[in-house]
């Protein structure tokens, strides 16, 4: 109920806000603009306190944290807390304008902030400015120098699956943020298995239909494309190594075929540097530097030093 109700306080507090600053003509306001102002300020009470009341059940759910609930947790109780006083002494505050000011300005920093509390537990941390700061892409990474794990199969478990299996949340007991949570797996046991026809539990889980409650991810959320689908059951059936290179791969590997598509190659990676001068690569080398191109017609170089 929590997750279905918790926006109807916020715009009922929102609409309340305006209609008293704005709308509401004060002392000279007609029956029918002060009835109307009343019956959203205790709609909006109302609703808060439900709202308040469904996420301190909620927050009983195993999987949450308790310091990320703290401030989420404490923030609606004010929310509530605020409300009602403001219903209760909503014709005293009247009176005044500077009243209805200071007490619509905390109602809306309260809402604010307890929603953003509540956004980071549920999309993650910086959910809110996220969209428009800079965002910290990964260094691309060659396909010589790729890890089946770090390069593949993390980077699908952190966009489609942390958010709700991390330090902060971790819905079914499961957190995905290291090797060895992986490896340990949640409350119904552990996520994989080579041997099993299925792969077992994350595989399972992914290869439910959409609609029923198990499947992962939720409706709702990111679904896996067929590329990540394969990627992870052909990760868990060759063994899951978290080591292995692409290029230790077997060249016929769907793996391979799936890395060979996504990564560039030393040959076919752009780079935004011309090629140094021929004599100055040579000058380089002597008995403990070795200093040459990595593939023809690319300004790339390799260096490999053999001194202590």
């Amino acid at each position: 109920m929590h997750p279905m109700i918790l926006h109807f306080p916020i715009v009922l507090i929102v609409l309340y806000v305006l209609w008293v600053l704005f709308f509401q003509r004060g002392k000279a306001s007609t029956e029918t603009e002060i009835q109307i102002g009343e019956s959203l300020l205790l709609l909006a009470a109302f609703a808060s306190v439900v709202t308040a009341l469904m996420g301190l059940f909620l927050c009983r759910e195993e999987g949450y944290d308790a310091e990320a609930l703290l401030w989420h947790k404490w923030g609606g109780i004010a929310v509530s807390l605020l409300m009602l006083f403001w219903y209760g002494f909503r014709k005293n505050l009247a009176r005044t304008k500077a009243g209805t000011i200071a007490t619509s300005f905390a109602s809306l920093v309260f809402i604010i902030f307890t929603g953003h509390q509540g956004a980071g537990i549920t999309h993650g941390q910086n959910f809110l400015l996220a969209p428009i700061l800079p965002e910290d892409k990964p260094q691309p990474v060659l396909l010589e120098d790729a890890i089946v794990y770090k390069d593949m199969v993390k980077p699908i478990l952190e966009a489609k699956c942390m958010s709700c299996h991390n330090s902060k949340k971790a819905k079914g007991e499961l957190v995905m943020e290291s090797q060895a949570l992986l490896l340990k797996g949640g409350k119904n046991g552990k996520l994989w298995d080579s041997t099993a026809p299925d792969f077992g539990l994350m595989m399972k889980r992914i290869h439910l239909p959409l609609e029923t409650k198990k499947h992962m991810p939720p409706q709702g959320k990111p679904q896996l494309t067929e590329d990540e689908i394969s990627i992870l059951s052909n990760w868990i059936k060759t063994g899951a190594d978290f080591k292995i290179k692409v290029m230790e791969l077997d060249a016929n590997s769907e793996l391979r075929k799936i890395a060979d598509r996504i990564f560039n190659t030393i040959e076919t990676d752009e780079y935004d540097f011309a090629a140094a001068d021929n004599n100055t690569v040579k000058s380089l080398n002597n008995n403990y530097r070795i200093v040459y191109p990595l593939a023809k017609n690319s300004p790339a170089l390799g260096a490999e030093f053999f001194n202590a």
